[in-house]
């Protein structure tokens, strides 16, 4: 564990990203293109759609599943592609 932080056991389906180091839930690609048809179901005129690289943290992420000690207690986890 780093720093002096409290940590608890990571949510269900948390994975770590080995090359960022960040916490997300991680997705399906099914899950992850549900979000992205949602995403651009909402965008105002103007706005770029977006696809699944909107979903990936890294340019060629690798994960593993997410400890104790990876995130401090009150982070906030957004959610990552993690399939594929």
């Amino acid at each position: 564990m780093r720093g002096d932080y409290s940590f608890s056991d990571p949510p269900p389906g948390a994975v770590c990203c080995l090359s960022c180091g960040r916490v997300s839930i991680g997705m399906t690609i099914a899950e992850t293109q549900a979000a992205v048809d949602r995403v651009n179901a909402d965008l105002r005129p103007g706005e770029r759609p977006v696809g699944l690289s909107y979903f990936r943290c890294c340019p060629a992420p690798r994960f593993r599943p997410a400890v104790r000690g990876d995130i401090p207690d009150g982070a906030t986890i957004g959610t990552v592609l993690a399939e594929g």
